[in-house]
């Protein structure tokens, strides 16, 4: 019998997780590994990286156990991993330090000097396409070279984190085009490196240690006699190229179609749209090559998605409980009688607003967390919502500026752990006004990276046609409330308004996010039942 099974595997910030999937997309076994993040210093968040290649290996090895199928019948595989951050290698995969993850924030003042330097627009800006940050290879090679210039000379491979997951796999080092066009080297339009980049990061040296690229859903290598051995599968096994974490999302959710929007809930509050024109000379926060053939990924996004909820819910509540003697109730119980909270309440116009940045944020510098606008009369209902409320401004912030730039239409394809309460996608659709598409992808990552070695493996033609293949049809749509849709773009104006003050831009763009152009059935009709409750 022929092959018909794939393997996904996704590195995430927490986890490894392994998954196998037939060819319809059906999840046949899934398995997870623990990872940990190293903190030697202030700003620092680092991996170990041998022990980041074991737990890719146990998570393979026990996914493939708990399957019952014979790995033979293991069509190709495919990594997906975190964006940015970095991976430096010898010749034979070893690490020459310990890996760094993109949230490391040691080389801030490495990237402010490059962004204040006249040229910073027109020799890098204008060629990526995208903003840089602190987390990325060019600040975290700068930083290594002014404090541990000897790391150079034991250098063979720069990698991004699934590109090292695959070396170790195939003994074959490659950069997937998704990953090396976001993180500042490529020429986003040719997908080339640029020698006129790395001159400008003053990083041409490393401009020869950076391996050949290959496309996500080509063969990049096979499986090794050695990583056989150690995960289970099966020598010569075919691994694809893969795709950044961001984009195994799209592709998980179904985002194929030009201008239709992509909103992730999550850590990050992630908002993206496919486009087939490209303009680098507006401030995209990241322009990434996708896996659809002659089309971008536009991203917009920040670190301040429902982590805000989890810090209240954890931070607050629950120490507040613990602190009185009440621990019996767990996150699951406190989240609940939260959302029992807000479900009939709805908030003035002039209520208190909560600016979602417990974990900084990329929307303006040094953002701190805040509630805005508390009085004697407002309760802890007020409070709750509000931080609800925050979660989301954050999201209409980015999908205004992806209307600056794109042409947002039709339904709002919406995933992530928010996707999983009804309020929270009632609030959603309403905030957005427009329709929105609730999408079954609780694994997007391992999905997406295996919808492309589906297409390695030649058992689809095309992304495209994987993708129609091996996702599910949205659970519901959940349609707007006209009324809601207008409250909340009053109250997010006040919300608008606050974060421009405090970036010292009043006069900055639109201060609401007009919905995606209309389709399908009228925006007021009822939303379907409540969605399945399940585990984020």
């Amino acid at each position: 019998m022929a092959p018909r099974y794939v393997l996904g595997i996704d590195n995430g910030g927490t986890f490894t997780k392994a998954a196998i999937y037939d060819v319809d997309g059906s999840i046949i076994a899934l398995d997870q590994a623990h990872l940990d993040t190293l903190t030697p210093k202030p700003l620092f968040s680092e991996r170990d990286i041998e022990e980041f290649w074991q737990a890719n290996v146990r998570a393979i090895r026990r996914c493939l156990e708990a399957s019952g199928i014979d790995p033979a019948e293991i069509a190709a595989l495919a990594v997906t991993g975190h964006g940015n951050g970095l991976y430096l290698v010898d010749g034979q995969g070893r690490g020459v330090r310990p890996g760094i993850i993109s949230t490391d924030g040691r080389a801030q003042s490495i990237v402010d000097e490059w962004m204040a330097d006249p040229q910073f627009r027109t020799r890098m800006r204008a060629k990526t396409g995208s903003e840089i940050w602190a987390g990325q290879p060019p600040a975290l090679l700068a930083w290594l070279d002014a404090n541990e210039p000897d790391v150079w000379e034991r250098t063979d491979y720069v990698l991004c984190a699934k590109d090292f997951i695959r070396f170790r796999l195939t003994g074959k080092a490659a950069i997937e085009t998704t990953d090396c066009s976001a993180i500042g080297f490529l020429d986003v339009r040719s997908l080339r490196l640029d020698p006129d980049v790395f001159d400008f990061l003053g990083l041409t040296r490393w401009m020869g240690k950076i391996p050949e690229l290959c496309g996500p859903a080509d063969i990049a290598g096979y499986v090794t006699k050695e990583a056989a051995e150690l995960t289970g599968l099966v020598e010569g096994t075919p691994v694809a190229g893969g795709v950044m974490d961001v984009a195994a999302g799209a592709l998980a959710a179904g985002l194929v179609t030009e201008n239709e929007l992509c909103v992730i809930t999550g850590t990050w509050s992630i908002n993206e749209v496919i486009s087939r024109e490209l303009d680098t000379s507006e401030d995209v926060f990241l322009t990434m090559a996708y896996a659809v053939p002659d089309s971008w990924l536009i991203l917009e996004a920040s670190p301040n998605g429902v982590s805000n909820l989890d810090w209240f819910v954890r931070q607050v509540i629950r120490q507040t409980l613990e602190r009185f003697g009440h621990e019996e109730l767990n996150d699951g119980e406190v989240f609940e009688i939260c959302e029992r909270m807000i479900l009939d309440f709805t908030p003035g116009e002039d209520d208190p607003f909560f600016v979602p940045y417990v974990n900084g944020t990329s929307v303006i510098p040094d953002g701190r967390a805040e509630f805005v606008g508390l009085t004697a009369f407002h309760d802890i209902r007020h409070i709750v919502r509000a931080v609800y409320e925050g979660v989301i401004f954050s999201h209409m912030y980015h999908i205004a500026k992806l209307r600056e730039y794109t042409t947002l239409k039709g339904h709002v394809r919406f995933t992530g752990g928010a996707a999983n309460s009804k309020i929270w996608t009632q609030m959603f659709a309403d905030a957005i006004g427009a329709p929105v598409d609730v999408v079954d992808a609780a694994e997007s990552g391992t999905l997406g990276t295996a919808i492309c070695s589906a297409v390695a493996a030649g058992l689809y033609p095309d992304i495209h046609t994987a993708v129609e293949s091996m996702t599910s049809a949205p659970r519901e749509t959940v349609h707007p409330n006209p009324e809601f849709t207008d409250l909340f773009r009053r109250r997010y104006a006040r919300f608008r308004r606050h974060i421009d003050v405090l970036a010292g831009n009043a006069a900055a763009g639109p201060a609401d996010a007009p919905a995606p152009e209309a389709s399908g059935p009228s925006a007021s009709t009822p939303a379907p039942g409540e969605p399945e409750k399940k585990e984020d």
